[in-house]
Parts: C-alpha cells; sequence; structure tokens
C-alpha cells in the first residue's frame, strides 16, 4: 500500500511539474521504448478459491511511428517470468498492437491501449501443480497511463503505469476443467525512450 501511495504523488507531483514545448514535443519518425518494472500477477477462473497475487518483475519493448504530434502507432512486447515457492517457472510473453495518445502537445502525460495475444506457460500451476508443463494462448488486452521526459538529443526516460490482461478461457487441469480462467497483470515501472 505504501508502494502505490508513494508511485501515486510521484505521479502527481510530475504531471505538475512545468515542461518546455521543444523538449515534449514528439518527432514524426520511428522511436523504440525498452524498459522495465514490478508486476503483480492475480489468477483467477471462476471457481476458484481465494485470491492468487504473485509479484515479479517484468521487462517490455515498444516500437513504431509518431502518426501526428499527439498519437503513435505500435507494437508491443512484455515478458513477465515468475518461480513459484514450489519451485515451478511460469512464463507469460505478450505480443500486442496499439496506440498511444498525448492529450497535450507541450507536455509528457500520455496514454494507450493495446491488443493481441498472450502466450503463457504453466498459467495453471497459479491454482495447482501441473505434470506435465502446459503451454496456453490467451487474447490479451492492455491498457496504460505515463510521463515522458524529452531531452533535444534523440534519448529520453518514460514511467509508466499499465494493467493487461489474458483471457484464456476454459481449460483443462489434471483434476478438473478451469472455467473462465483470467490472469491480470499490473506493472509500474520506467524506461528508455529513443525518438
Amino acid at each position: 500500500m505504501r508502494r502505490a501511495i508513494l508511485v501515486g504523488l510521484a505521479a502527481i507531483v510530475c504531471w505538475l511539474l512545468p515542461a518546455r514545448a521543444h523538449a515534449q514535443t514528439p518527432g514524426s519518425g520511428p522511436w523504440i521504448v525498452i524498459g522495465g518494472g514490478s508486476t503483480t500477477l492475480l489468477g483467477d477462473c471462476s471457481d476458484c478459491e481465494g485470491d492468487n497475487y504473485l509479484h515479479t518483475g517484468s521487462v517490455r519493448a515498444n516500437a513504431g511511428a509518431s502518426i501526428n504530434e499527439r498519437a503513435d502507432l505500435g507494437a508491443e512486447i512484455m515478458w513477465v517470468p515468475e518461480t513459484l515457492s514450489t519451485g515451478d517457472k511460469i512464463k507469460v510473453f505478450f505480443v500486442m498492437g496499439g496506440v498511444q495518445f498525448r492529450p497535450w502537445k507541450t507536455r509528457g502525460f500520455f496514454l494507450n491501449a493495446a491488443s493481441g495475444m498472450a502466450f503463457l506457460r504453466n498459467w495453471l500451476d497459479v491454482f495447482e501443480a501441473q505434470t506435465p508443463p502446459i503451454r496456453s494462448k490467451a487474447f490479451a488486452l492492455g491498457i496504460g497511463a505515463g510521463w515522458e521526459w524529452r531531452t533535444p538529443s534523440h534519448f529520453g526516460m518514460q514511467i509508466s503505469g499499465s494493467q493487461h490482461v489474458a483471457a484464456l478461457g476454459d481449460l483443462q487441469t489434471s483434476e478438473r476443467t478451469a472455467q473462465n480462467v483470467v490472469g491480470n497483470f499490473w506493472s509500474v515501472g520506467a524506461a528508455l525512450v529513443i525518438r
């Protein structure tokens, strides 16, 4: 809870900081974002008992091109590995396409949305032990917001928060069928921006 309050306060302070127009206006060419963060995972299904929260790190990369001064189109990949207390490894890999929008030309605040696929390995281990490992695919959605600091050079920094959702549907476990299996991923992190 303390971390969430600190992140919220930092976001408010960043939003209130004045920004110089030349340092915040994106160019019209391609861009790349590479970074990482802290991710909280929640595995859930219709008949699962209790909440299955896990905490781990994540790595993400985005690439695309600006379509105008306020909007970008691009692709996103995010990798979320986790090792359970049982020693089992869970791996989640998102591949999505999306759009990023800046409401103000002279400030670094942005919103983004994406959709695509999530590739999961051993996701059912969140609920119960599985043998052998199970690979799954899921429809994925992501939303987020953040702040980008630009410099006169091609490099900048960005902080962001996002939620990704992977909808796996019904999955067969070793003992039963888990109905409406969903994975939620909340991330807060920082990244290097190259424009």
